[in-house]
């Protein structure tokens, strides 16, 4: 365990977490936000976490372009985020989402 985190959700982990896919979930209700699966970065603050998102959909190429069908795992670029407990659930079984 990296010794700047409290364990909750160590580094590297799998979760899932609250993250919009589009504007119109982001500009609407936070809690409503879909569950997408993530891994844990980090954690920065006592309740805070730098997650990446690793849902495909969301993936991007090195030039901010959406990543077309068929795009080769090494080459997605993933968004990354800051979420406090209550946004970030552990994945237990292995399965996602």
């Amino acid at each position: 365990m990296d010794e700047d985190n409290d364990g909750r959700f160590p580094d590297h982990s799998s979760i899932v977490v609250r993250y919009p896919r589009n504007l119109r979930e982001e500009l609407g209700n936070r809690s409503e936000w879909p569950w997408l699966p993530g891994s844990i970065l980090s954690q920065c603050a006592p309740d805070e976490w730098n997650v990446c998102v690793e849902a495909r959909e969301l993936a991007m190429l090195d030039d901010g372009s959406p990543a077309p069908a068929g795009t080769v795992d090494g080459e997605l670029l993933y968004p990354c985020c800051f979420r406090d407990a209550s946004e970030l659930r552990r994945v237990t079984d292995g399965a996602r989402r």
